[in-house]
This record gives structure tokens, C-alpha cells and sequence, in this order.
């Protein structure tokens, strides 16, 4: 039902010109408040504008596709990246315009690079109120079929259940195994398909069984996406090569280049400095609050492990009582089960060692805020795989030498992916994404992230 697609697409176009038109007027008005010498309806001649950013947009394929002919959704990160540009063109376009018949003096140039900078920061959110309203009113749900019921095809249902970003609604799976919830076989993905009116196919089964069937498949879906089970392929920065007629992809691991990697730095260092200049009342304030709330020392220095496997000490503000460790041991001989818990998580759901006002803080997560410190000192980064003890280098297996070439991070991916709610396995697999496919849209998504989940105090323990 490609309708359900082109239904999305409109909704998405509708919301960014509704999006984009209001950032731009509330400028205008803000500043003709506060004096400006611009008449307000002066800036409705720039109504233009609007058809601009959606040829631009459309150019970019920042809906899905387009609307004759609706794809896959953007991922969050791809999405963030190609709205920036859009914006971006579409103001530079702006600017050419007016200075080219000589109308850039009608306009308050503050008005224009402010609403410029809104614009790219808050349409894609905007987006999400848009998405919201879909889902509930069961606008624009893309309905497809799920080729395979491993672990990749039950995660994808599951995560595409209690999401309403990419609009996909699993209409069932094939397998040709007998599993709840099965439509048929492999090979009946097209009558399937063809009776309820499906036109997207996901696979998520192994290479040699897509191979198989990927020529019945193409030759009726409209849409056929393969959603590989390797944790540790890095997507984002794979690219389709030809070789003497031969198909392939090059893969390029961005945090093993000088220039990236040097970005990174300085642009997490720069956040870290501004951080601790703007936020330095705060810090006082809880400083004096651990102080009164139970004897001990204000700041905790948690062991772990930094780049290349050396040991660091990471900065927090003091959550549990001064005897922690020896109430740890006490509590781990006399229950088997908080024993059994601590093996696997490394945390506890209900920790007795923690103080009234450490709950607080480790909930709002200001007991991360001294970690500005070790940015500075070059021991971890603002964005990056979780700090680890040396006894969690077992549940990384092969992989934590992926890890330790990279910085820990105060936040990271799997924080904004459930936090503490998340299995580690699922934690692992986030972390080595986050490595694979590293860039700087990747961090700003995931620090815009951060906060909302901050603010919602959701998962933090």
C-alpha cells in the first residue's frame, strides 16, 4: 500500500513548511518586540521560501524518496545530516535572492541567521511530534513482511512496535521454520504479498538464503531491504563499489583517520570547557549538598578502563555511603540472587548503598557532571563507548579490542537507547556501532538525545 507511504511523505513536507514558517515569523516578531524596524508582514513576501526548501529537500531525498515513489526512511543520524544541508542551501538561496535584487537591507540579517540556526536544530524534532500523531491515528504505517524470525527479524518487529519513526507496521513473518506469528514460507512471500497489498520486504535472513530467493523477491516488492546481523558492520561508511563488472562495498572506519579524530577533540574539548564555565554555580551547589547530605568525600573516583586499555580514574559526585564496598560484600554473601544480579549487570536495581540525594542525583544523572573534568585531562570524550571495569573485559570477548582504541565516553549510544533498561549484550552491540560508524552527526544526535533522556529520568540507576 504505497498510498500509506505518500500519506507519510506529505505529513513530513506539511510539518517541515508549518515547522519552518513558524521558526522564521517567531523571529521576526521577537524582534519587532524588542524594536526592530521591520514591519512583521514585510517578511510574509518570503513565502517562496517554502516551495525552495522542498525542492531542495526532495533533491536530497530527505523524505522517503519522494512522493511519486516513497522508499526506506532516513536513519536518525542520516536524517539530521541531510536536514542541516537543506536548511542550509535553502538560506544560502535565501541570501543570493535578496542580494541579487539588491532587497537585503528589507529584511534584518539578525532575523534571517537566527531563524537559519533554529531551523536546522529544530525541524527534525519537530518531526517527531509529526511522527507521534501518525502513529496514534494510524496515519501513514507502512505495512511490510519480515523475511526471517532470528534475532535480527524479532528485534526489528519489537523495536518497530514501539516506534513511530520509520512508520513501518510488520504485517507478520515468513520463515520456513513453523514460529508464532509465521504468514507462510520463504517462497510465498509474493502471493503473501500480493493479497494484502504489501510492497516493502525486509530481510532479515543469512546472505546465502537471500541469494535464493532475491530474484522472486525484486521481481514483484516495490521496496527490498536486507538487515545484515553483524554487529560490527559499519554501515554509514560503506560504499557501493564496481570492480571489472564485480559488485561490492569499501568499508572505512572514520575514527582511524588523523582529521576525524582530531575534530572530535577539539570539537568535545570546546563542549567540556564551555560546560564547566556556564555550569560552575551548579557544581558548587551539589558540591556542598554530598557534603551535608552523609559523611565522606564529595567526589568518587571510579576505576576503569581508559583508551588502550589503561587504567583511569573517573570523576563522579559522591552517590553512596562512605562504607559502600564492605556493604557490597555483606549484601553479596547473604543473597544469592543480588549476588547472581551483580555478575551479570554489574549493578544493583535496588542498591542499599546508595544515599537519599545519590538517587536523585543518579537519576537526573548530575553524578556524571565532574566527567567535564576528565575530557579535559584527555581520558575520555563526550561521546563514546561506556566506561568499563577491568572484570567486564569478558562480556566484550573479541571485541574490546575494538573498544579500547576509542576514549570511554560521559554518554554514548547505548544511554540514549534504553540506559540501564537495555541487556548487555545489546549494550555491547551499540557500542561497537557506535565505533564502526562513527561521525560528528552521529555524536550531535546522540548528545541532542542525551538530553531528552536526562529530562525524562529514563533508565538512569
Amino acid at each position: 500500500m504505497m498510498w500509506q507511504a505518500r500519506i507519510r511523505v506529505v505529513c513530513l513536507m506539511i510539518g517541515d513548511a508549518v515547522g519552518l514558517a513558524a521558526i522564521f515569523l517567531t523571529c521576526a516578531a521577537v524582534y519587532r518586540h524588542f524594536g526592530g524596524k521591520y514591519e512583521l508582514l514585510e517578511y510574509l513576501n518570503l513565502w517562496p521560501i517554502l516551495i525552495v526548501f522542498w525542492f531542495v529537500a526532495g533533491v536530497i531525498r530527505l523524505y522517503h524518496g519522494h512522493v511519486f515513489y516513497p522508499g526506506a526512511p532516513l536513519a536518525p543520524v542520516e536524517e539530521l545530516r541531510r536536514m542541516f544541508f537543506a536548511v542550509t542551501l535553502t538560506y544560502l538561496i535565501l541570501f543570493a535572492f535578496l542580494a541579487l535584487t539588491r532587497r537585503n537591507t528589507d529584511y534584518s540579517r539578525l532575523v534571517l541567521l537566527v531563524s537559519w540556526f533554529l531551523s536546522a536544530g529544530f525541524l527534525v524534532p519537530l518531526r517527531s511530534l509529526v511522527r507521534g500523531l501518525l502513529k496514534r491515528f494510524r496515519l501513514g504505517q507502512i505495512p511490510v513482511l519480515i523475511a526471517g524470525y532470528g534475532h535480527a527479524g524479532r528485534q526489528l518487529a519489537e523495536e518497530m512496535a514501539g516506534s513511530s519513526y520509520y512508520g513501518f507496521a510488520p504485517a507478520g513473518y515468513l520463515d520456513d521454520e513453523p514460529v508464532a506469528g509465521r504468514l507462510g514460507c520463504l517462497n510465498e512471500a509474493v502471493p503473501l504479498a500480493r493479497e494484502r497489498g504489501i510492497s516493502v520486504l525486509l530481510c532479515c535472513l543469512p546472505f546465502t538464503t537471500i541469494q535464493r530467493h532475491l530474484r522472486d523477491y525484486m521481481a514483484y516488492f516495490t521496496h527490498v531491504s536486507i538487515i545484515t546481523n553483524e554487529k560490527g558492520f559499519p554501515i554509514s561508511w560503506a560504499y557501493p563499489i564496481n570492480v571489472e563488472g564485480l559488485p561490492g562495498i569499501e568499508l572505512t572506519n572514520q575514527l582511524r583517520q588523523p582529521m576525524p579524530r582530531f575534530l572530535k577533540f577539539s570539537f568535545e574539548v570546546f563542549l567540556a570547557g564551555v560546560g564547566i564555565l556556564f555550569l560552575w554555580p551548579l557544581f558548587l551547589l551539589l558540591a556542598l549538598l554530598v557534603r551535608l547530605s552523609s559523611p565522606g568525600p564529595i567526589f568518587y573516583r571510579a576505576k576503569r578502563l581508559g583508551l588502550g586499555g589503561k587504567d583511569i580514574e573517573v570523576f563522579k559526585f559522591r552517590t553512596m555511603y562512605a562504607d559502600a564496598d564492605k556493604r557490597l560484600e555483606e549484601m553479596l554473601a547473604q543473597n544469592p540472587e543480588l549476588a547472581a544480579e551483580w555478575r551479570s549487570k554489574f549493578k544493583l536495581d535496588n542498591d542499599a548503598r546508595i544515599t537519599p540525594l545519590g538517587r536523585f542525583l543518579r537519576k537526573t544523572s548530575l553524578d556524571e557532571l565532574p566527567q567535564l573534568f576528565n575530557v579535559l585531562r584527555g581520558e575520555m570524550a563526550m561521546v563514546g563507548p561506556r566506561p568499563i571495569v577491568e572484570a567486564e573485559k569478558a562480556y566484550y570477548g573479541e571485541h574490546y579490542e575494538v573498544f579500547c582504541r576509542v576514549k570511554p565516553g560521559i554518554t554514548g549510544l547505548w544511554q540514549v537507547s534504553g540506559r540501564s533498561d537495555i541487556s548487555y549484550d545489546r549494550r555491547v552491540a551499540l557500542d561497537l556501532y557506535y565505533v564502526f560508524n562513527w561521525s560528528i552527526w552521529l555524536d550531535l544526535y546522540i548528545l541532542a538525545m542525551t538530553f531528552l533522556e536526562v529530562t525524562r529520568c529514563r533508565g538512569a540507576k
